[in-house]
């Protein structure tokens, strides 16, 4: 998306920050580590919020669409900040009865690190103390898709997440797509 960012467009440049993270596997015998269950939800209620709107056959760019600004990406409505509030924590307990697994097992929640305060309130509506989650964004700033695995390295390097662990990842993208997963690490 960052391709599609109009200058001085300080809110695309934020919501779309880069960053790099992986995650490698292997796979090992006699280990019950691993991927163990995955939910996903998606809601086009927000397709006219936030996109890139011009450039194909519906709408084409023309000089007076480049001159009203009406390209690239574009922000057409203030996305609602408690869309995550109210989707990731239906969205924990529907992986979890998936996994047949009970709440208390988890031992760690990442979430998408966009904001600290929604983090905040998904783990006090789940019930669940902010030890048992880990936020980078203090010093990473806003990492796109880059941020669960950066959060997931700093977890591990803390100490806070160990071998053996149940851990539940939860990550929400603009339109609006969000998926979690269940990991023994």
């Amino acid at each position: 998306m960052p391709a599609y960012i109009q200058e001085g467009d300080a809110f695309g440049w934020f919501i779309f920050a880069d960053g790099a993270g992986a995650v490698v596997l292997e796979r090992q015998e006699q280990s019950n580590s691993g991927y163990i269950e995955g939910a996903f939800i998606t809601d086009g209620t927000q397709w006219n919020f936030l996109g890139v709107y011009a450039g194909g056959t519906k709408k084409s760019i023309t000089h007076e669409s480049l001159n009203a600004g009406e390209y690239g990406l574009q922000l057409l409505q203030k996305m609602p900040g408690d869309r995550n509030v109210k989707l990731w924590p239906p969205l924990v307990q529907r992986l979890l009865d998936k996994a047949a697994i009970s709440q208390s097992a988890v031992s760690h929640y990442l979430f998408t690190q966009i904001n600290k305060s929604v983090i905040e309130q998904v783990m006090e509506i789940l019930g669940e103390p902010l030890e048992k989650t880990t936020m980078v964004m203090d010093r990473y700033g806003y990492t796109g898709s880059a941020c669960i695995p950066m959060a997931l390295h700093e977890a591990l390097k803390e100490g806070r997440i160990k071998k053996g662990d149940l851990v539940v990842l939860v990550a929400s993208g603009a339109g609006l797509a969000v998926g979690a997963a269940l990991l023994r690490l």
